[in-house]
């Protein structure tokens, strides 16, 4: 596969999830999810996820990695938009 396909194929699969996600939020939407419960949603899908890539840890490793990934970046972000007052002596 060239890098031409490769690039269709995962902008292919990008949009796909996409519509996948805005689905589920118009669900969330219609339904009236509050954030936390939005939040409990999205951990029991996590904790199904998990149990599915049981028999593959090698995947399952990888999607903890993600999961850990996205936190920190939302960390980092929330740190640097935070914008502590300077130290003083």
């Amino acid at each position: 596969m060239s890098a031409d396909q490769e690039e269709v194929q995962i902008t292919a699969e990008s949009e796909r999830l996409r519509q996948i996600v805005n689905n589920i939020l118009a669900i969330f939407n219609e339904q009236q999810i509050t954030p936390q419960e939005a939040g409990t949603v999205i951990l029991a899908l996590i904790h199904r996820l998990m149990g599915v890539l049981q028999e593959n840890r090698e995947l399952q490793r990888a999607f903890v990695a993600s999961i850990i990934d996205v936190v920190n970046q939302h960390l980092l972000q929330s740190l640097e938009d935070d914008d502590p007052p300077p130290c003083r002596l």
